[in-house]
C-alpha cells in the first residue's frame, strides 16, 4: 500500500479508541486485516451495545454523537470517525459499519492495496 503512515496510524488509533470507549466493561476488541490483489480490508470489531441502524452513516459526520448525553462521560468532540472517513478516502478507500447489533459492531475499512 502506498500512503501516509501517520494518517493510517491515526485512522487505526481512532477506530480502536472508539471500539474500546464504547464497549462493555468486560468487552473485547478484535482487529483483522485481509489483503487481496487490489484491496486491503481492515475490520475492527467490538462487543459493545451496537449502533442503531438510523445512525450508521451519520457517525462518520463531524461532531455527530449517537447519544449526546454520553459526550462528557466519554470525552472527545466527535471528530474521530469523520477523520477515519477522510483518511480512508485519501487512500482510495471507504469505511462502513459492516454489522451492528446488541452484541457489538464491526467497522470495515477498505483501502487500495
Amino acid at each position: 500500500m502506498i500512503g501516509s503512515d501517520t494518517l493510517v496510524y491515526r485512522m487505526l488509533f481512532n477506530l480502536m479508541e472508539n471500539a474500546i470507549r464504547y464497549n462493555r466493561p468486560d468487552g473485547a476488541v478484535t482487529i483483522s486485516i485481509c489483503k487481496d490483489e487490489k484491496f486491503i480490508q481492515i475490520r475492527v470489531a467490538d462487543t459493545g451495545f451496537g449502533i442503531p441502524e438510523q445512525y450508521r452513516e451519520s457517525i462518520f459526520q463531524p461532531f455527530f454523537r449517537v447519544d449526546k448525553s454520553r459526550s462528557r462521560e466519554h470525552g472527545g468532540v466527535g471528530l474521530g470517525l469523520s477523520l477515519v472517513w477522510e483518511i480512508a478516502a485519501l487512500h482510495g478507500g471507504a469505511v462502513t459499519v459492516e454489522e451492528s447489533s446488541g452484541a457489538g459492531t464491526v467497522v470495515l475499512v477498505t483501502l487500495r492495496g
